[in-house]
């Protein structure tokens, strides 16, 4: 049985210059994008329904009526993200548009680079692909950095140990690497995925690395995605390049998500997904898509995730069944979700987000 634990908060003991570098970078964050003719979006943390997701876990509460002693609520969730109410606004005006907010997801450890609530900044941009967001994620960057050979003036005991022992705004400099995920699997795998499309391929491939197996759990009982987000984690990510940040692209199909194909792949196998994810220092900072705009690709996708939510999920949410439906007028357009904490710590040259957060969870065993 695993030890009791506690969740509390405490305060940071933040000192006042990472409290100003904090606002700073929100501040420039909103400014690059305002410049850009975005519309600054603040749309509600509590939401009647939620867009299906198998890969996280939310939190769930109840609004009480007042004047009712309790016998009239409603059930509500907090977002895991902004994107549901996001589309909405960009079903109808399709407009450029970005938000910072906070966002709750349940069931996260709590740590270096996870909270379980923390601070998101997404951004769409109409008539464009993952590689229009590429390059402005490029120029946000080139934004946010001083000019070279300013530092911030924070503690160097508290910096990261490798990429940060020179000036880091080097190393954060564009334009960052750009390695397909066929690619990456060659290289830090020994294997392209190409030819590993198959459950029980990557089940041989999870052994021949020597990845611990369960035989309570033996892989061949395992879904295609599961098996490639093991060999990922295990075998992939941790052999990322350090000295640049990394855009891996081109994500296999069989990964659920809401990305349009790339095109020309159609009789691939796999099919390959027009997503990305930026790596920086081997830790996940940014997740993009060229957004799907077929309704009823969108409509099969919600199907499919929520009925293993309603098998699977911890807390199971209530998902509105004609959301789909703002995708038969959806723009074409391109969506970058951003962890906005970690892209502070990471310009702060700090090795984990509890530092320039104010205040933080973690978990402390039982007393």
């Amino acid at each position: 049985m695993l030890p009791q634990k506690t969740l509390k908060w405490y305060s940071v003991p933040m000192d006042l210059e990472l409290l100003r570098f904090r606002a700073r970078t929100l501040q420039s964050l909103r400014r690059f994008f305002i410049d850009r003719g975005y519309l600054e979006l603040d749309t509600p943390a509590l939401s009647a329904d939620l867009i299906p997701e198998t890969c996280l876990e939310v939190f769930k509460t109840d609004y009480t009526a007042p004047r009712t002693n309790g016998a009239q609520t409603t059930e509500l969730y907090l977002v895991p993200s902004p994107e549901i109410y996001i589309k909405k606004i960009i079903a109808r005006h399709k407009t450029d548009v970005f938000q910072i907010s906070k966002c709750y997801r349940n069931a996260e450890s709590c740590g270096r680079i996870h909270s379980p609530e923390f601070t998101m900044l997404e951004y769409y941009t109409m008539n464009a692909d993952y590689r229009t967001s590429m390059r402005i994620t490029e120029d946000l960057f080139d934004f946010l950095l001083p000019p070279p050979g300013k530092n911030v003036g924070s503690d160097p005991e508290n910096r990261s140990a490798d990429p940060f022992t020179k000036d880091p705004w080097d190393f954060l400099r564009p334009p960052f690497i750009r390695l397909r995920m066929d690619d990456a699997f060659e290289r830090y795998a020994g294997f392209r995925l190409s030819e590993c499309a198959s459950a029980e391929k990557l089940a041989r491939q999870a052994r021949r690395l020597g990845i611990a197996e369960s035989a309570a759990s033996l892989f061949e009982s395992w879904p295609i995605d599961d098996l490639y987000e093991l060999i990922f984690v295990q075998a992939v990510e941790p052999a990322l390049p350090q000295d640049k940040p990394v855009f891996l692209t081109d994500y296999p199909a069989f990964v659920p998500c809401l990305a349009k194909d790339v095109p020309g792949t159609e009789n691939d196998k796999p099919l390959w997904k027009e997503r990305w994810e930026l790596y920086a220092c081997g830790i996940e900072l940014a997740n993009c898509y060229t957004e799907e705009t077929d309704a009823e690709k969108v409509r099969a996708y919600f199907e499919s995730e929520r009925r293993l939510k309603e098998k699977n999920a911890l807390v199971v949410h209530k998902t509105d069944t004609s959301y789909w439906e703002l995708f038969r007028s959806f723009p074409p357009c391109s969506g970058v979700a951003m962890g906005a904490d970690r892209l502070i710590a990471l310009l702060s040259g700090r090795k984990s987000i509890e530092p320039v957060l104010p205040f933080s969870i973690i978990e402390r065993p039982s007393v």
